[in-house]
């Protein structure tokens, strides 16, 4: 991948709103995949239901931290281009 400081501002607004986007849909995303074994076939065992919601679970708290390391990192893009642009010229 390029590198993230050589990116156009565009391509960099458009990243980090799909990040924001992606934080947004993960807990439907969580709702989602954990209602499956519900709707699972009665044949089923529950040690594989519970054995799916574990590894789903475990899944979501992977991602939700990738997603929290982006975002922090957004956000430390946005106050630094905000900081920027509150300061003064010294004359």
């Amino acid at each position: 991948m390029s590198d993230p400081e050589s990116n156009s501002p565009s391509e960099t607004s458009t990243r980090q709103r799909r990040v924001i986007d992606a934080a947004n849909l993960l807990p439907l995303l969580a709702i989602v995949l954990i209602v499956i074994p519900i709707l699972w076939a009665t044949g089923r065992a529950t040690s594989s239901a519970l054995v799916y919601v574990f590894s789903v679970w475990m899944v979501l708290i992977g991602l939700s931290g990738f997603l929290s390391r982006s975002l922090s990192r957004i956000a430390r893009i946005a106050e630094r281009s905000r900081e920027g642009r509150h300061e003064e010229p010294k004359t």
